[in-house]
């Protein structure tokens, strides 16, 4: 199904379903849209591809960023403060880690690891909005609340992407034999595509779960029945 299938079968919608949808899309065509700029240009002049490296980084975290907006809308629902709270830590650890990415100093091959362990960390900072999650809803609600076995698959994805980046495999095992098809930065790439297309079926899901559930908050959570 569909987001435009989604709201097409409810009428309870409005506009801050839409925003958080178009948030995480937005931040997934900017991600791979200054990826796809970033590889057409690299091979102009060292200054370009230095800039637009740094776009990349950018992109990477507008993406985990715009990811983040629909799981805590949803996960949070009827607790506005909540929402506020868990959007603007993540908001803020995004624009530290921008800060950080695109500095000169960390740019260079020998701080590959520490980028990759901080976007990592940065990914895996969903723990404690999932976590509170758990506690108010319980394990088998949050599944449908939050979509969790389609953001357990989506992180699981990312890090196995970003693990296999870092180490340079399979092109650090056979020198040459990568150059053009099947290097480590390529299928870094498929894994993130592969999440983002699981997280928009999460997404979905679990916005169809609210509006058919309790759209209006006025159901206790002890009320709410798992699909």
């Amino acid at each position: 199904m569909t987001y435009s299938q989604v709201l097409a079968s409810i009428q309870s919608t409005s506009w801050p379903d839409f925003a958080v949808f178009y948030i995480f899309l937005g931040g997934a065509m900017t991600c791979l849209g200054l990826s796809s700029t970033f590889h057409t240009v690299s091979c102009h002049s060292e200054k370009v591809c230095a800039d637009w490296n740094r776009c990349d980084y950018i992109g990477i975290v507008t993406l985990i960023v715009g990811s983040f907006f629909p799981m805590i809308y949803y996960g949070f629902y009827c607790a506005p403060l909540l929402q506020a709270i868990y959007l603007g830590m993540i908001s803020l650890f995004g624009g530290a880690t921008i800060v950080v990415a695109v500095a000169s100093h960390f740019r260079s091959p020998e701080f590959r690891w520490f980028r990759t362990g901080l976007f990592i960390a940065m990914g895996l900072s969903a723990i404690f909005p999932i976590a509170h999650a758990l506690i108010i809803y319980g394990w088998r609600l949050c599944f449908d609340v939050i979509s969790l076995n389609h953001m357990l698959l989506m992180g699981s994805l990312y890090i196995s992407g970003a693990l296999i980046y870092g180490a340079r495999v399979p092109e650090r095992w056979f020198p040459g034999k990568f150059d053009i098809w099947g290097s480590s930065h390529q299928i870094f790439h498929i894994f993130v595509v592969g999440a983002a297309l699981v997280h928009y079926y999460g997404v979905t899901k679990t916005m169809a779960y609210w509006h058919a559930q309790n759209h209006s908050c006025q159901k206790e959570i002890e009320l709410m029945v798992p699909s």
